[in-house]
C-alpha cells in the first residue's frame, strides 16, 4: 500500500470523528492533495464603500479620452453627481491592461495589474438607488433582506468562521460604539437573518486570535469558553420549560451559543497556523478614527485568511456620516462631499473622493500584498483569492445604478479570465447590455454552483441575459 493511499485513508476516517465539522475544509482539501489534485480553498474578499463609486473616475488616464466625457458636476436636489462621466457605450469592448496608465487613486494596483480588472457598464435597476441599495447590491433584491452573494459563497467554501464582516462603522453610534458587534445591512444569510460585523477592530482580533494571545488576552479566551458551557446548560434546561415562539426564540439562541462553540474549538485546533497569520497588535487596533480602524480591519482580514479561520470576508468602509481627516484635507464627511462641499486641503470635490478611493484600494493591495507572500501548491494564496472593490450603491452618490462599476483582483485560481483587462459591457438599453446579477451569477458558476437567475429581474433587460453569467469574465 503506497503512502498516498494510507493517508487518504487515514483521511477518510478523520471525516467521521468528531472534529469533522471544525476540521472538515481542511481535511478535504488534504485528502485532494493525497489524491494527486492540487485543489485549494478559493478565497473572496469584499471591499464595499459607501457614496458611489464614479464609473469614469476608475477608467485608465490613456483610455479616457475613449469612454469619459464632462458634464456638469452638481445637479440640483440630487447632490454631486461628478464631472467625469461616461460616454454611451453601444458594443463590448474588451482591452489589456498591460500598457494602461491606472487612475491615481489606483496606482496601489499598479504591482498586481496582470491580474487586475476593470469591470464597467454593468446596471443595478433592481434594486434601490439613491444614498444605498442595503442588501441588494450583494442580493440583487429590491427593499428586503435576502441571502448575499458573500453568504452563497461562505456556505461553498466552508471554513470556522464562515463569514467574516468587519466594519467601520456600525448602525447605531454611541458610547458602546468602540467595543460593539453591528450590523451593518449589507449582508445576510436568508431573508430573516442579517450577518453580524465586528465593529472594533481590538474585539476582532481578540476573536480570531485570541488562542495564541498571552497573559491577560489569552485568560480571557479561555474563559469566554466556559461562559459559553454555561449559557448552554442554562438555554437547554429552559427549553424543557417553554414552548411556541418562546421555544424558537431560545432555540435561536442556543444555535448562536453551539456556533461561537464550535468557532472556539476549531480556533483551538488550528493554533499554529493562527500564529503565522496574526497580525501585530498596535494603536491603531484601538483608536476611533475611520483611517486606522480601515487599516486595522485589513491587517485582520489578511490574517484570517492566512491563518485559515475565513474564506470569506466582507469589509465595510465607511458610512455617509464617516469623516475623513488624515488623507490630505480635514472636515471629509462621506454625505457632505456627495453633495459638493470641498473639504479643506482638497482641490475639488472628485479629488476628495479619489484620495478617499486611492485610501480604500491602497489597503485592499496591502491585502493581496500579504497573501502573494504566502506559498500554496506551486505559487501562493493570493493564486486562490479574489477581491472585489465596490459601492453598496452604483455610480454616484445619489445613484440611478444605470452603471455599477466593480475593481477586481484575482482569477479564482483560473477559474476567471483576468491576465489584466478593462472590459466595458454596452450600456443599458443596447444590445448585449448585463445587469449586476450576471457578475454575482459568473462567480457563483465558476464556484461550480452555477443558478438560474440571480435576485429580481429588471424589466428592462432581456429576462434571458439576466439568468446566466458573463461569459467573457470566464476562463
Amino acid at each position: 500500500m503506497t503512502t498516498n493511499t494510507t493517508r487518504r485513508d487515514l483521511l477518510k476516517s478523520l471525516t467521521l470523528g468528531s472534529g469533522s465539522l471544525v476540521l472538515s475544509p481542511l481535511i478535504r482539501q488534504l485528502s485532494a492533495q493525497a489524491a494527486g489534485k492540487n485543489e485549494f480553498p478559493q478565497r473572496f474578499v469584499f471591499v464595499v464603500k459607501s457614496s458611489g463609486l464614479t464609473p469614469g473616475a476608475i477608467v485608465p488616464d490613456n483610455f479616457v479620452q475613449d469612454y469619459v466625457v464632462r458634464k456638469k458636476s452638481y445637479i440640483a436636489g440630487e447632490g454631486y453627481t461628478s464631472g467625469i462621466q461616461m460616454k454611451d457605450c453601444n458594443q463590448l469592448v474588451q482591452r489589456p491592461l498591460k500598457d494602461a496608465v491606472l487612475n491615481y487613486s489606483l496606482k496601489s494596483l499598479e504591482p498586481f495589474k496582470d491580474r487586475l480588472t476593470i469591470l464597467q457598464g454593468l446596471s443595478g435597476n433592481m434594486v434601490t438607488g439613491g444614498h444605498m441599495s442595503g442588501y441588494g447590491a450583494m442580493s440583487c433584491m429590491k427593499d428586503m433582506m435576502a441571502e448575499t452573494i458573500d453568504h452563497k459563497l461562505s456556505k461553498i467554501y466552508p471554513s470556522v468562521f464562515s463569514h467574516l464582516g468587519l466594519s467601520t462603522v456600525t448602525a447605531t453610534m454611541g458610547a458602546r460604539f468602540a467595543d460593539s458587534v453591528c450590523y451593518p445591512g449589507i449582508s445576510a444569510a436568508s431573508n430573516t437573518k442579517t450577518l453580524p460585523f465586528h465593529g472594533s477592530p481590538s474585539q476582532a482580533y481578540q476573536s480570531l486570535f485570541g488562542s495564541v494571545a498571552t497573559g491577560k488576552d489569552r485568560k480571557q479566551f479561555e474563559s469566554q469558553g466556559n461562559l459559553f458551557d454555561y449559557l448552554g446548560e442554562d438555554v437547554e434546561a429552559l427549553r424543557k420549560v417553554l414552548s411556541g415562539t418562546e421555544k424558537e426564540k431560545l432555540d435561536h439562541h442556543l444555535e448562536a451559543i453551539e456556533a461561537l462553540q464550535k468557532q472556539r474549538e476549531g480556533i483551538l485546533a488550528m493554533s499554529d497556523q493562527i500564529k503565522v497569520g496574526k497580525p501585530q497588535f498596535s494603536e491603531k487596533y484601538t483608536n476611533m478614527t475611520i483611517e486606522d480602524r480601515m487599516e486595522a480591519h485589513c491587517e485582520i482580514a489578511a490574517g484570517a485568511l492566512i491563518s485559515g479561520l475565513t474564506n470569506v470576508v466582507t469589509i465595510r468602509t465607511d458610512g455617509l456620516g464617516s469623516q475623513y481627516n488624515k488623507l490630505g484635507f480635514v472636515g471629509g464627511q462621506v454625505h457632505g462631499i456627495g453633495h459638493g462641499k470641498v473639504p479643506e486641503g482638497a482641490d475639488s470635490v472628485d479629488h476628495a473622493r479619489g484620495l478617499i478611493r486611492g485610501f480604500q484600494l491602497e489597503n485592499m493591495a496591502k491585502i493581496a500584498a500579504s497573501l502573494a507572500k504566502i506559498p500554496e501548491g506551486n505559487g501562493t494564496m493570493l493564486d486562490n483569492t479574489t477581491l472585489i472593490y465596490f459601492s453598496d450603491v452604483g455610480d454616484k452618490h445619489h445613484a440611478s445604478n444605470r452603471e455599477w462599476p466593480y475593481v477586481i483582483l484575482g482569477d479564482m485560481g483560473g477559474k476567471l479570465k483576468s491576465a489584466g483587462q478593462y472590459i466595458q459591457y454596452p450600456h443599458k438599453g443596447h444590445e448585449g447590455h448585463h445587469t449586476i446579477a450576471s457578475w454575482w451569477l459568473t462567480l457563483l458558476h465558476a464556484s461550480g454552483k452555477p443558478q438560474d437567475g440571480f435576485g429580481m429581474k429588471d424589466s428592462k433587460v432581456d429576462p434571458q441575459v439576466q439568468r446566466g453569467p458573463l461569459k467573457e469574465m470566464l476562463a
